[in-house]
Order: structure tokens, then sequence, then C-alpha cells
């Protein structure tokens, strides 16, 4: 996809007015961020996946997708989650080949959409930014591309669009 500067620049200050615009209302906030991160990488929002580190620092906990926030969280500690590896070393992540990677999948098997039968697809790309406060790690945002195993080639994710997430991702530290 590939983001040039100007419409980087118009995404970060469209995330930040809705941001600023729902300021303590949490699900609201979140509901922004994924419409607008969705909308930017061309995903479903089911594709997009945000966590907070707890306080005492141990768990990623699901923001989104809602279906698992009271469910889902991630050891901190945890070595075949890219998340939570995210979340430690504080670096982005891209990832072209994940569904052939050694990695944490029980939370790929939850069905997100309601009246579907068929076994949720599978992560096959996926970019994993930190979100920052400053120069501490809160988070973690997640854009993946999920498809049949062999389904149809998807579009690869760039080094752009994970630089771009990055960026995004430090604006949403702003408001969380």
């Amino acid at each position: 996809m590939g983001f040039d500067e100007q419409t980087l620049q118009a995404l970060c200050a469209q995330l930040a007015d809705d941001l600023a615009a729902t300021k303590g209302t949490g699900d609201a906030q979140v509901e922004k961020i994924v419409a607008t991160l969705s909308g930017a990488f061309g995903v479903s929002e089911n594709e997009v996946a945000l966590f907070r580190l707890s306080a005492d620092r141990n768990l990623l906990r699901f923001l989104w997708p809602a279906k698992l926030r009271q469910v889902g969280a991630i050891p901190f500690s945890s070595l075949d989650s890219l998340a939570a590896r995210t979340a430690r070393e504080g670096v982005v992540f891209l990832e072209n080949t994940f569904a052939a990677q050694r990695h944490a999948n029980a939370y790929e098997k939850v069905r997100l959409e309601p009246g579907i039968s068929s076994p949720p697809k599978p992560i096959r790309k996926i970019i994993s930014a930190p979100i920052l406060q400053g120069e501490t790690v809160i988070g973690v945002i997640q854009i993946s591309r999920k498809g049949d195993l062999d389904g149809p080639e998807i579009d690869d994710f760039s080094q752009a669009d994970a630089d771009a997430l990055l960026i995004l991702a430090s604006e949403v530290g702003n408001y969380l």
C-alpha cells in the first residue's frame, strides 16, 4: 500500500481529532482507532488488534477485537507471541510469511463474526507495532491480512506500511 508523507500527516491529524473528541470514552476511542486503521491499511476491522499492557506489565490485554476483551490476555514473557515480543522489544515487526512461522494462534481460532459457522481464516501477513507514551511501551497495535493458506495470494505489507503504523501507533499512545 505505502503512505506518502501528506497522506500520513492527514491520517495522524484525523486520528488525533477523533481521539481528542472521544477522550475518556474508552470504547468509542478504540472504535475510532480501529476504523481509522482498517481504512488506512485496507483491511477489515477484524484484521486489527489492539492490546494494552497491564499496570504491572505482566499481561497484554485485548482492547480489540471486542469479543476478546473478557477472555484475551497474553503473558508479557510469552516467547510464542509476536504481540509480547513487540511490547518487550519496543520495535515494529513486519512478517509477510507469518502463517508459516511458529506463533501462538489460539486467538486466531475464535469466531469474531456472529452467524458464520466456517472456521476463521488464519493470519497470513502481519505488522506489529508498539504503542508508546513517550519512551514507554503501553500496548501494541497489529494489522493483519487473513486468508486461506491454499487460497489466492494476498498482498504483502511494505516497509512503508510498517513505518506508517509505527507513527500512527505513537499518535494513539498520546490518547490511551
